[in-house]
């Protein structure tokens, strides 16, 4: 193919495309890849007052994060600032589902 003057050839237009959709292919992979990844932790609707700092306390027994660890992979897994929840939010902690379950926590 001729390449046109200043312009790109078919074969780079296509290149170029290509490469753009496996990044997109691979960017959406990699995001649902991570959400699944959080179905199998606990769920908590916030109550009027509550703070991540209070619910990584409440749930001592069931993660082995200290206080600070536990805040950052709240705001990481939610997509939040600790310091901006308010009550009615429903939040992911590292927690998983089965050891509330399990009568790890009440």
């Amino acid at each position: 193919m001729r390449k046109q003057a200043g312009g790109l050839s078919g074969i780079d237009f296509l290149v170029i495309i290509s490469f753009v959709a496996v990044l997109i292919i691979v960017f959406v992979s990699l995001r649902t890849a991570a959400a699944e990844d959080y179905n199998r932790y606990t769920k908590v609707e916030l109550e009027h007052g509550d703070t991540v700092l209070e619910i990584a306390e409440e749930y001592r027994t069931a993660h082995e994060m200290s206080n600070k660890k536990f805040v950052s992979w709240v705001e990481e897994a939610n997509r939040i600032n600790a310091n901006r929840i308010t009550a009615g939010d429903t939040l992911i902690i590292p927690v998983e589902a089965n050891a509330t379950a399990l009568g790890g926590i009440e």
